[in-house]
């Protein structure tokens, strides 16, 4: 079975197995530039992980310091394993459908989402609809992962006194991670970084 590295924190070095099956695993890459991106966001944060599939995301988020990571995906029998056998407490799982468990969420506010679907997702709209409509902190960083050259997010006006204002997109060869913010109460979105 093939495993992913921890790349930095207090489980830095640790291996965490790969699920067997359709699963794409972010690069060891493109994850340090999105943990780089979020800086010291990290600390304290409440985190996110859709599609989790292996769960290196929520290992990572919580290796650097974020108080909490709930992980979603189809089966997460294995994360669940992997965070008993490395003893750590604060990584949640939920199993099911990422649209359909979002709405299973606890009312806790998430601080940072990543959401990595698989590359055929045809539901991008969907899956920002329904992250906008989770407790997201004010300014909350939301990252959708997706194939190279692809505009998966035009997206109208939006229902509702809060939404998700694109920031930016990180380039890593065939993946692109677009990142959106979550607006402030008052509707205002803090600029790009």
């Amino acid at each position: 079975m093939s495993s992913l590295r921890i790349t930095a924190g207090t489980l830095r070095g640790r291996r965490i197995p790969v699920p067997r099956g359709d699963v794409r695993p972010t690069s060891e890459r493109a994850r340090q530039a999105y943990f780089n991106i979020v800086g010291d966001r990290i600390a304290g944060a409440s985190f996110l992980d859709l599609f989790a599939g292996s769960g290196i995301f929520s290992f990572e988020a919580v290796s650097r310091g974020a108080a909490s990571s709930t992980a979603i995906d189809r089966d997460t029998a294995g994360i669940a394993k992997q965070a008993e056998d490395l003893g750590v407490t604060n990584i949640q799982t939920i199993a099911g459908d990422a649209l359909s468990a979002l709405k299973r969420l606890p009312a806790e506010r998430f601080d940072l989402v990543y959401a990595d679907p698989p590359y055929d997702y045809d539901r991008y709209g969907d899956l920002l609809e329904a992250i906008e409509k989770i407790h997201l902190a004010d300014e909350a960083i939301v990252a959708v992962e997706h194939r190279r050259r692809t505009d998966l997010f035009n997206r109208g006006p939006r229902s509702g006194d809060r939404g998700l204002k694109s920031l930016r997109r990180a380039e890593y060869g065939e993946v692109w991670i677009t990142f959106f913010q979550a607006e402030t109460a008052t509707g205002i979105a803090m600029e790009n970084e």
